[in-house]
């Protein structure tokens, strides 16, 4: 089973990277989407980090991980 998940890195107001992880992301989704979700976030104001509010995207990456479950009896 391959388990995806969305990492998005913000700055907040004291310039430092504060990040958000979401896991079991559709296999579907775009970079258009990702950046769309992102603007709402800074502009919406959603999440504090102890850094202050969130004001500026920087990055973004999904992770794939193959987990292989055993049988253990």
């Amino acid at each position: 089973m391959v388990e995806k998940t969305l990492l998005m890195t913000f700055l907040n107001e004291e310039g430092t990277k504060t990040s958000i992880s979401i896991s079991a992301i559709r296999d579907d989704l775009t970079q258009a989407e990702v950046s769309a979700a992102m603007d709402v976030i800074v502009a919406k104001n959603i999440f504090n980090s102890s850094g202050g509010n969130l004001v500026a995207k920087y990055s973004a990456q999904i992770t794939e991980r193959s987990v292989t479950a055993l049988v253990v009896k």
